[in-house]
Parts: C-alpha cells; structure tokens; sequence
C-alpha cells in the first residue's frame, strides 16, 4: 500500500503537481552529471599527470650505478633498463641529453631510427648543434661542440614540457654522464628493501617532491571547489524539498481524514520524494555515461592524446548517499512541523 501510494503520488497524471517532480529529477540529474562529469576530468588530468612523470621523466625509482642484475632478481615483473643524462646547450637553449639504448623503457613515442639523435616533433632543423661537457685529448673537462643530423623524432604522454627540453643520444656515446638504472614497477616499500641492500635508490615522489606536493595541493584544492558545487546542488535539493511537500500537504492531509495511520501517510510521501530523487540520480549517471565520451573528444581536440575518462563510481554512491539520506531527513522535518496542525486547518490553508 505504502509503495503504491508513494508511487502515484510522485508521478501519476491524475495527480497534482506532477510538473513539480519532472523539475526535481531533470534538476538533479542534470546537477549529478555535470558533478561527475566535472570529477572524471579532473580526476583523470591529475591521474594522468603523475603517471607520466613516473613513466617518462622520473620513474618509480632511479638506483645509481648499473642494478639490474639486483633489480631483476628481487622484482621479477619490474622493468630495469639503464640510461644517462647531461645538460646541454642547443641553439642557446638548455636542454637534458638522455643516453638511452634499445632496453630503454621511458615511455617515449619514436618515428625513424633511434640510432642516432632523437630530437622531438617540434624540431624544425636538419642539424642539431649540441654543446656538452666532456673529456678533451688533454684529458681535461670541458666545453665540447658537436652536431648531429636527427635520425628521428619522438613525443611522450608529458608533452611539451618534457618533449621540449630534452634530446636523446645512443647510450654508448654519454661520456661522462653518469649511468643511472631506471625502474618501473617497485612501490615505495621495494625502494627501502634495494636501500637496505646498499643501493642508492631514489624515488620518484622524492625527485619530484616539489612537483608532487603541488600537485597534491592542487587535487585537495579541486575537491573543495567541486564541494561548493554539491552545497549548491544540497541547497536547491531542500529548496526542492520543500516545494515538493507544500504541494502535496492537501493529499497527505485527505488520507489522514480517510483513517490511514500518520505514520503510514508519512512513510507514503517521503518514499514519494526518495523515488523522485534515485530517478534523478540513476537519470544524471546515464547522462553522465553520455557526455563522457563528448569530453573525451573536446580534450583530444584540445591536444590531450588518448585522453581516457572514467565514470567515477566510488563519488557517485557516496553523492547518492549523501543526497538520499538528506532527501529523507528534509521531508521528514517538514512532515515533523505540520505535526501539530489540524487535518481541517491543512485542508483550509490548501
């Protein structure tokens, strides 16, 4: 009884006010699926972000010296590979020459050979001049020119900040950089097990720390601007509430006179809203699931490669809770203070 009374009155055309619940759910459909919607994209350009930092620039850790023999042997599914690095000059830019060979794995997208200089797309010369320090004839350190015809070009999923300050040479040509072991594929507690063993390892949110921290700074910041937007989606949830009740006081009132339990009446009219608001929500995650899609083609027009967003189930149950269970607690405070009111005075003021 209660379940068909709560059904009726939220949507039934014979009933009044049916406009009313159209606007609530569309509302917060629309509220719910911009929110998320809104998450997904940040959620994925954070995401995103330190995943490239650990895949093409700093790598989960960086052990000095050649590890991989220890590397291998202690994590059998992590990724060892060596490789080296020097500042440079190029055309009076500074730039970083990494040395890599054929087992590295830095997450760079090549075209051409890779035997020779690798400079990125943007790179518009045919020759590449490259000042580094090196060892002359004298066996003293110093200044050394050389130049290179690029033999290919790369990009990498950090973009242009990356791509734009760095250059890749044949490992057999690093001279006197300093060989390094990249890993990927450890965690935290891997590194410390490599250190205790005498390696000097460094993590990646070490390397980065200052680039981690304000990256982290930048989600919390994210996720207390996105936290306006669901105060103002509460608001307007009560405000709805509230407009929803008012109109069907005279209903509620009338099934009081026929002898129907107040209990029951009140179970009735609160289901009522509950359905109206698990549609919205069930209609803004559909819609969301929609534009999706649509975002990930407006990013990839924005030159975001492969852009990938995923619908963010864990903040959704958590909104529909929150906003379920406020739904619950408005109307019941709204049926709470109309306890004291006469059947015939509700049915007057109506």
């Amino acid at each position: 009884m209660i379940l068909r009374l709560a059904l009726r009155y939220s949507f039934s055309p014979s009933m009044r006010h049916r406009r009313s619940s159209l606007r609530i759910l569309v509302s917060t459909a629309f509220s719910v699926a911009v929110l998320l919607t809104v998450i997904s994209i940040m959620e994925y350009m954070q995401g995103s972000r330190l995943d490239a930092i650990r895949a093409v620039r700093s790598f989960d850790a960086v052990i000095a010296g050649d590890a991989r023999d220890a590397v291998d042997s202690l994590f059998p599914s992590a990724s060892a590979f060596l490789y080296a690095e020097a500042d440079a000059l190029s055309s009076g830019n500074a730039v970083t020459v990494r040395f890599i060979d054929e087992d590295y794995d830095g997450g760079i997208h090549v075209s051409g050979s890779a035997a020779g200089l690798v400079v990125p797309y943007t790179e518009p010369s045919a020759q590449v001049t490259l000042v580094m320090m090196g060892r002359g004839r004298s066996g003293v350190v110093m200044p050394m020119e050389r130049s290179y015809v690029p033999s290919g070009a790369f990009y990498s999923d950090m973009g242009y900040e990356f791509d734009g300050s760095y250059m890749f040479l044949p490992l057999s040509e690093r001279g006197e950089a300093y060989l390094m072991t990249g890993v990927k594929g450890i965690s935290d507690h891997d590194i410390s097990v490599l250190e205790a063993m005498g390696y000097e390892a460094v993590s990646w949110k070490e390397s980065e720390s200052a680039l981690y921290s304000a990256l982290m700074m930048e989600k919390v910041m994210m996720y207390l601007v996105l936290s306006l937007l669901f105060i103002v989606i509460l608001v307007s949830q009560k405000s709805s509430a509230r407009r929803f009740y008012r109109a069907k006081r005279k209903e509620a009132a009338g099934l009081e006179l026929l002898g129907m339990e107040r209990i029951c009446v009140d179970a009735s009219f609160i289901l009522s809203f509950l359905i109206v608001i698990f549609l919205g929500l069930a209609a803004g995650a559909m819609l969301a699931s929609l534009l999706l899609p649509v975002a990930e083609g407006a990013m990839a027009a924005l030159g975001f490669r492969g852009a990938m967003l995923s619908f963010p189930f864990l903040t959704f149950i958590l909104l529909s809770l929150i906003l379920i269970l406020s739904a619950f607690a408005i109307v019941a405070l709204e049926r709470r203070r109309d306890g004291h009111m006469d059947i015939q005075e509700v049915l007057r003021d109506e």
